[in-house]
């Protein structure tokens, strides 16, 4: 995935951000106590399988994939950038 389509991936296009609103979800647990960022992140791997799993069958091998791809380079863009932490691209 090239660099322009990660920033695509998480740009504001007039709408609420996804990202935004599941990071202050996760910012608002994290500040009432439930501490626990594995327990979070299984829980977003689970949605990202429901996601997944809304596409016809027929595709949801590639959109995994795709996913996949997103989340190391993502990963690895924002590392690169910072030491720990998340940080919007937008």
């Amino acid at each position: 995935m090239s660099e322009r389509e990660l920033a695509s991936v998480t740009q504001d296009d007039g709408e609420e951000c996804l990202h935004c609103e599941i990071m202050e979800l996760i910012d608002e647990r994290i500040a009432a106590g439930e501490t626990d960022i594995g327990i979070i992140a299984a829980q977003l791997a689970e949605s990202l399988v429901d996601v997944i799993l809304r596409v016809p069958p027929s595709e949801q091998a590639q959109l995994l994939a795709h996913t996949l791809t997103a989340l190391g380079d993502l990963f690895l863009q924002k590392s690169e950038g910072e030491s720990g932490g998340s940080s919007s691209t937008h």
